[in-house]
């Protein structure tokens, strides 16, 4: 039963993914469900994403929704700093690993919360005007 799951639940990060949102956000929880090590989760969610960005990034490419300047900018510095990140999970255990990401989705939660309540705000403003 959970290898069976294991696969729906990457067929739903798989099509969030898809969607732009970050298979991850979904994939990482759900694998919490079925008592998985964090470090395993993680693991997981790494190797699931490369299959997942090529198929996306061919669709977006595809339908002309990717821009490509500056991206070097962001490609470089998280090329570099993958490596000390390995590294540093490595060390840390699986209890501190799971309130970092805690910490991190909440703080992600938070500013799509605050960005969409801002938007809404200048929405509105610029209706009345």
């Amino acid at each position: 039963m959970k290898i069976i799951l294991t696969v729906i639940f990457g067929f739903v990060a798989g099509v969030v993914g898809g969607m732009g949102m970050g298979g991850g956000t979904f994939l990482i929880p759900l694998l919490g469900f079925l008592d998985y090590e964090q470090r395993v989760m993680q693991a997981m969610n790494l190797i699931s994403f490369l299959p997942m960005a090529c198929v996306a990034l061919a669709f977006h490419f595809k339908n002309k929704l990717v821009r490509t300047k500056g991206v070097l900018w962001i490609i470089i510095p998280a090329a570099l700093l993958s490596v000390p990140g390995a590294l540093l999970t490595g060390m840390a255990g699986p209890k501190a690993l799971k309130i970092c990401f805690g910490v991190f989705f909440l703080a992600i939660g938070g500013a799509e919360i605050f960005g969409s309540a801002k938007k809404m705000k200048d929405k509105n403003k610029n209706k009345k005007a």
